[in-house]
C-alpha cells in the first residue's frame, strides 16, 4: 500500500508540474538559439497554448517526455526514503544517489531531444558527449541542493527566523533549489552551446553562457523552485497524507 501511495502523490503532483516545466524548458531552448526573438515573448507563447488547451499540451511530446523524467523522478525519491526509513536507515545520501541516476539518465535524453527538436545543432544527428557531462553536471548541483542541502538548512532558518518546522521547511526546500540555478542555468547553456555551435572555443562559449544566462536566470531560478521546491514540498506532504489514511 506505501508503495501505490508513493507512485499516486508522484503522478498527482507530477501533472501539473510537467505542464509549467515543459513551457520554461522550450522557452529557454528556443530562446539559446535564436529561434524566439526574446524569452519573454517564447514563455507567453507556451502558456497561452496551455491555458487554451491544456489536454492536447499535456500529450504533447515534449510535456510527455517532461513528465516521465519528474513522476519518475519523485517516484524515486519517495521509494529511497520510504525504503531507508523502514530500515532505519539515514536516507540522504541513497536518496541522493536513487534520484541522480533516475532524473540525470531521463534529464540528460529529454534536454537531448528538446536540443534536436528546437535547437540549430550542426552535428545532425550527434549529440557531443560535452553535452551530456554538462547536463550531468548540472543535474548533480540542483539534487544535491534540492533535496539533501535543502533539508539539512531548514532547522538553521528556523532557528534564526523564529519559523515553525513546517514554515522554515516551505521557505527553505523553495528558495534554496533557486539559488542553484545562479550556478546551474550557465552549466546548461554549456550544454546546449556544445550541440548548437562546436566550433567555438572553450573561453568563448563559458563567457558566452555567463552572459546570455543573464536573460534565463530568473525564469530557471523560478522554475527550480516550482519543480524541486514546491513540487517536493507537494510530494512530501500528500505523500505522508495519504500514509497517514491508510
Amino acid at each position: 500500500m506505501c508503495s501505490n501511495n508513493n507512485l499516486a502523490a508522484a503522478i498527482i503532483v507530477s501533472i501539473p508540474l510537467s505542464l509549467g516545466v515543459t513551457v520554461i524548458d522550450r522557452s529557454v531552448t528556443l530562446f539559446a538559439n535564436g529561434a524566439a526573438p526574446s524569452l519573454r515573448s517564447a514563455l507567453f507563447s507556451g502558456f497561452r497554448a496551455v491555458a487554451r488547451a491544456p489536454h492536447v499540451a499535456f500529450m504533447g511530446l515534449d510535456n510527455r517526455a517532461v513528465f516521465g523524467v519528474y513522476g519518475a523522478t519523485y517516484v524515486a525519491k519517495n521509494a529511497a526514503v520510504i525504503t531507508c526509513e523502514h530500515g532505519g536507515v539515514d536516507p540522504k545520501w541513497p536518496m541522493f544517489f536513487a534520484t541522480i541516476v533516475v532524473n540525470g539518465g531521463l534529464g540528460i535524453m529529454k534536454d537531448r531531444y528538446l536540443a534536436k527538436m528546437f535547437g540549430t545543432g550542426v552535428g545532425g544527428g550527434s549529440f557531443p558527449m560535452a553535452s551530456y557531462a554538462s547536463f550531468l553536471t548540472r543535474d548533480a548541483i540542483l539534487i544535491g541542493v534540492s533535496f539533501v542541502g535543502a533539508p539539512l538548512i531548514a532547522p538553521t532558518v528556523q532557528e534564526f527566523t523564529g519559523l515553525s518546522p513546517v514554515g522554515a521547511d516551505i521557505v527553505t526546500q523553495i528558495s534554496v533549489p533557486a539559488c542553484a540555478q545562479l550556478l546551474a542555468t550557465p552549466v546548461h547553456l554549456v550544454g546546449l552551446d556544445f550541440y548548437n555551435r562546436p566550433e567555438v572555443g572553450g573561453r568563448e562559449r563559458v563567457v558566452d553562457a555567463i552572459r546570455n544566462s543573464r536573460g534565463p536566470i530568473a525564469i530557471r531560478m523560478f522554475r527550480q523552485g516550482y519543480v524541486f521546491g514546491f513540487g517536493s514540498l507537494c510530494v512530501k506532504y500528500l505523500t505522508m497524507f495519504m500514509l497517514d489514511d491508510v
